[in-house]
């Protein structure tokens, strides 16, 4: 009896001594760092001039939540966790489990042929027909399908918003590369609609939001609007103006099932531990299509070589997973790391040129959680504000010089005679003329930027008069030697 004594008392020692060693693999967040996380978005705010944010650390078994600022500047609300945001292309995510939901139910593949399901929907390639029996879902799912990012008229309908695609012509043969663009999860959420015989924002509410226990998420934004929780969206362009802005109607239904679902920060959280595998009590089918949702399957690397998934953006080795979004009025970051179990959502109703969010947050905060408490927001080092700077500052360059060049032009009719141009005259004054010309060139060419710098319009505008300006000092009578 003894012996038997001492070895259950040897082994319950054993055991409490190995707690502390099994609880150091379990990641927590220390005060010091949740401290550095509220000093860093409250710090990316103010340069940024974001009206609000609100961030969202899964990390292990715990949830934290942080937020600074407002969701509405006119009533002063205050952003906190149930504040609700267009999460933009996060949305990708959802519609594509949506797809994955279908097919585990026996209802569709991916292997399907899109005009099974849309066989009114027709593109073109070089100018020829593409046989549609050969676009497969699969194309769509991973953003091989050939279409490019394009800006529609819209319509108040997803079916109007698809209608608007036929006979596109794509920027490649599909399965030849990836492109990604708005477009293809649009028409996976038209082919939810076709398949289940219900509206989009039916299917997802029934099927995924509400059985995955985000009862605070929504496929339709006038519902989201209704709880008077929605946070207000704006922009900032020209460095230093921030105004209030938001789509429509008509523009947030035809894109809903791509760009437009709303959400706070506490159901992004669960949507985290969820994707993390840090909850059970969620239908079995999840169990199986969530991890199927991270699986590149038959996507083609982009040129930094990560794989495009079921609305994730994913590393070879899956240890990096995110997606972010932009949409007029707001800007989202959500990263995970499965391996750390670890996951950060940071939503801002800002967007256009100097959003926090798009920019990369979310890997500042997670630079915090490996122990770098240092960190600062510069808009310098962001893609889309660097260029905004260089835009509106060369606007105004090119504008003074503009009038100063017609200055000197006025100047020079006015006390000259007019005199017989040169052969080299007439050369600067059609090499000046087809600099004018030229402006219009890179806004063909990159006139997507526009939709997030409205800087880079004027820039051109005011290259154009400046290349204008010189061509007619350079075409005004000289004095005569």
């Amino acid at each position: 009896m003894k012996r038997l004594f001492t070895f259950i008392l040897t082994i319950l020692l054993l055991f409490i001594a190995s707690v502390p060693a099994f609880a150091q693999n379990i990641p927590t967040m220390s005060d010091e760092q949740s401290t550095a996380i509220q000093a860093f978005i409250e710090d990316a705010r103010r340069v940024s001039r974001t009206p609000g944010i609100a961030v969202a650390v899964v990390i292990g078994g715990e949830t934290h939540f942080f937020s600074d600022g407002v969701a509405n500047r006119e009533t002063e609300t205050l952003a906190n966790a149930d504040t609700l945001w267009d999460i933009g292309s996060s949305t990708k995510a959802f519609t594509s489990l949506g797809i994955l939901y279908l097919e585990e139910q026996g209802l569709l593949s991916l292997d399907d042929s899109i005009a099974d399901y849309l066989p009114w929907l027709t593109f073109q390639y070089n100018g020829q027909p593409v046989d549609m029996q050969e676009v497969r879902l699969y194309h769509f799912m991973h953003h091989t399908s050939g279409l490019q990012m394009i800006v529609g008229s819209a319509t108040g309908s997803l079916q109007g918003g698809v209608e608007t695609m036929v006979d596109t012509e794509l920027g490649f043969f599909p399965g030849e590369r990836f492109t990604y663009a708005n477009q293809n999860t649009t028409i996976l959420g038209l082919v939810i609609e076709m398949v289940s015989g219900q509206s989009y924002e039916s299917f997802m509410t029934e099927h995924i939001l509400h059985p995955l226990g985000m009862m605070d998420t929504f496929a339709n934004r006038e519902r989201a609007i209704a709880t008077g929780r929605r946070a207000d969206g704006h922009v900032t362009q020209f460095i230093f103006f921030t105004f209030q802005r938001d789509v429509s109607s008509e523009e947030a239904i035809d894109m809903m099932p791509s760009g437009y679902i709303v959400s706070s920060t506490r159901d992004m959280a669960r949507w985290m531990e969820i994707q993390l595998g840090l909850v059970t009590d969620i239908p079995e089918i999840f169990h199986t299509i969530i991890p199927r949702s991270h699986e590149a399957g038959r996507s083609i690397a982009d040129p930094n070589g990560y794989l495009y998934a079921a609305g994730w953006i994913v590393s070879a080795d899956q240890s990096f997973i995110e997606h972010g979004g932009t949409n007029w009025g707001f800007g989202t970051n959500v990263y995970l790391f499965p391996d750390e179990q670890i996951g950060i959502t940071v939503l801002s109703n800002l967007a256009g040129a100097h959003g926090t969010t798009q920019a990369g947050a979310a890997g500042n905060i997670k630079a915090i959680l490996d122990g770098d408490l240092d960190q600062s927001y510069s808009i310098f080092v962001r893609t889309f504000q660097s260029l905004d700077i260089t835009f509106t500052v060369t606007t105004v360059l090119g504008l003074v010089l503009a009038v100063f060049f017609l200055i000197l032009g006025l100047r020079r009719r006015k006390h000259n005679e007019r005199q017989p141009r040169t052969k080299k005259r007439i050369a600067l004054i059609a090499f000046w003329a087809l600099m004018v010309l030229a402006m219009a060139v890179p806004m063909l060419l990159v006139s997507w930027i526009i939709f997030f710098i409205h800087s880079f319009l004027t820039m051109g505008i005011a290259l154009a008069l400046l290349f204008g300006s010189v061509a007619w000092f350079v075409s005004s009578p000289q004095r005569t030697k």
